[in-house]
């Protein structure tokens, strides 16, 4: 079907749900691989980093949140954005103060330029993607 949307996966990214409501959608031609960076490289121009709530929190205190953001960042060619996946009742034993998340947040989006999306659920993620790229190809076609 030729209007089915090419999605990479990242290899490491194929627990959590997205993938097979990726493949059960039936708009996209999945493939799994390793990515650079990203979680999600979709229809050539979207490069996604998918974060669930409770590893937004491990990545801020590792640091890792800010690496991964950077390389976003500085992918040349794609447009990336960050996907944060699940609801508020996840954040209440991360032992991480609200405005803590949210200086990580207000880093990303303003210093470094990255969209923050927010889904609820794998499905929402998967449904964001798809989104997205139906979006991109009609922005692209004027």
């Amino acid at each position: 079907m030729a209007d089915r949307i090419p999605v990479l996966v990242d290899d490491r990214e194929c627990r959590g749900g997205v993938v097979e409501a990726l493949c059960a959608s039936g708009g996209f031609d999945v493939t799994v691989d390793r990515l650079t960076a990203g979680d999600y490289l979709v229809d050539g121009r979207f490069l996604f980093e998918r974060k669930t709530l409770p590893d937004l929190v491990l990545s801020i205190q590792s640091g890792r949140l800010f690496r991964q953001a950077l390389r976003l960042a500085q992918v040349e060619h794609l447009r990336p954005a960050l996907i944060l996946e699940g609801t508020s009742a996840e954040l209440r034993d991360g032992g991480m103060r609200w405005e803590a998340i949210q200086g990580a947040l207000v880093t990303l989006s303003l210093f470094l330029g990255l969209p923050v999306l927010r889904t609820r659920s794998a499905a929402e993620t998967a449904r964001t993607l798809l989104y997205a790229a139906r979006q991109g190809r009609a922005v692209a076609r004027g």
